[in-house]
């Protein structure tokens, strides 16, 4: 999880700290919706992936270090979970692609 999560966590850490004590101005939020959404919502999908095979690797990893399969077996309880969160989390950018969403209606001056 750290080799793909890592770098934006700190990144995100980093200038949250700075924000908060070192008065560092806050960047605005990427506005999504479009384009922009659909390749967010699958890349943010694909690191999941990535994820979920470095993890499954290492399951697979510890069964070998242990032994025989029967003795590994407890291990492999854990990829019925991991693969059905990798598969329901595929909505979200299934979601996204069939309905990337509208960009924001401009604000009317005279409200």
């Amino acid at each position: 999880m750290t080799v793909v999560y890592g770098h934006g966590v700190v990144r995100w850490a980093d200038a949250k700290f700075a924000r908060r004590f070192g008065g560092a101005v806050a960047e605005p939020r990427p506005e999504l919706y479009g384009r922009a959404a659909v390749a967010d919502a699958w890349k943010s999908w694909l690191r999941f992936l990535l994820a979920y095979a470095i993890s499954v690797g290492m399951i697979f990893g510890l069964v070998v270090l242990v032994g025989t399969l029967d003795e590994g077996a407890p291990l492999l309880v854990w990829l019925n979970p991991l693969t059905k969160v990798l598969v329901y989390s595929l909505m979200w950018p299934i979601v996204a692609t069939v309905r990337p969403g509208r960009a924001p209606e401009a604000a009317e001056g005279n409200r």
